[in-house]
């Protein structure tokens, strides 16, 4: 019985120390395994054209993308060889999906329309004409007599309500004036609290930002925060460093109406070698204006990197005394 729970017990510590080097050997994987990168592009004729490649991992997973003028962009990815993903495929099985929608659904609206007129009938038919009611002339002539009654009526009541303000409007137009003067003297009182109020806001806010620059200044000129800048762009030079092309090269058939000019790119371009390494040539054009060309590139850049660096950044005591004192918005 013994023997049996510990073969089980080995069984099971088994499959774990194969799973725990699974786990490891594929974040090793991921983390040191270089993702290859390449790219190739052409101008010529107002016409260009680009492709870009990267795989991972001996070309397992595969991520390609083309693009020409006049052309859609077409993208693909594929993993072990096997296409998983293809813009142009997925959109045109959408633009198949929505004409089939579109048609279905004209044809539904269609049958619905010729329902709903099969079935509706006229005004005289649904009626009948016994049912119609008939109008009376008498009725419309003792309607119209009420409302002129009416409106003499109210006429009448309009008129006598305004006679007795006629005699009042001497003293209807002294209160008015004075509430004018009055409203107008309330409006200026308003008008300077409101100056006041926006000056003294205006102040507030400028011996702020003033407080502020001087409190940001001085965390500048502090001997840690000097050194977390410096950790910063050391680690950003590295990972450039890292992700930029290991090998490029650049053909240029360049030319300008003005042989001074083409003179100039020529001496910039000689002074700039030992930076190229004569990876850029140009071929010159001194009679007219020319830009054509072709580059191609190709690197590699891996994950480790970019975790070191955020590791180093994360972990670093000036970068975290740093981030405390910039946080603060006041002195």
């Amino acid at each position: 019985m013994i023997s049996i729970l510990f073969t089980i017990l080995k069984i099971i510590g088994i499959a774990i120390l194969v799973i725990l080097g699974l786990v490891l050997l594929i974040l090793l994987l991921v983390l040191f395994v270089p993702v290859r990168y390449s790219g190739k592009g052409s101008y010529q004729d107002d016409s260009y054209a680009a492709k870009l490649h990267a795989s991972w991992l001996l070309h397992i997973v595969s991520v390609r993308g083309e693009y020409q003028k006049g052309q859609a962009l077409h993208m693909y990815l594929k993993i072990f060889g096997i296409t998983f993903y293809d813009n142009l495929k997925a959109d045109g099985r959408k633009s198949k999906h929505k004409k089939i929608k579109s048609t279905k659904n004209k044809t539904e609206g269609a049958g619905e329309i010729q329902a709903a007129s099969a079935g509706e009938q006229s005004p005289e038919e649904a009626v009948p004409e016994d049912m119609v009611p008939k109008i009376n002339q008498s009725d419309d002539d003792f309607t119209d007599y009420k409302i002129s009654e009416y409106t003499d009526l109210e006429n009448r009541i309009t008129a006598e309500d305004d006679f007795p303000y006629k005699t009042d409007g001497h003293t209807e137009r002294k209160i008015g004036i004075i509430q004018k003067i009055k409203n107008f003297f309330i409006n200026f009182v308003q008008f300077l609290k409101n100056i006041t109020f926006t000056f003294h806001k205006v102040c507030d806010t400028m011996v702020r930002i003033k407080n502020n620059i001087e409190y940001y200044l001085r965390i500048l000129q502090l001997d840690s925060t000097k050194r977390a800048f410096a950790v910063a762009k050391k680690q950003l030079t590295r990972v450039l460093g890292k992700i930029s092309p290991r090998k490029y090269r650049i053909n240029l058939h360049l030319g300008f109406d003005d042989p001074a000019v083409m003179g100039e790119v020529l001496a910039v371009w000689g002074m700039c070698y030992p930076l190229h390494q004569g990876n850029i040539d140009i071929q010159p054009e001194f009679e007219q204006s020319v830009i054509e060309g072709d580059i191609s590139f190709r690197g590699a850049v891996n994950l480790f990197v970019f975790v070191r660096a955020v590791c180093i950044l994360f972990f670093d005591k000036d970068i975290k005394h740093l981030i405390k004192h910039l946080k603060r918005s006041e002195i």
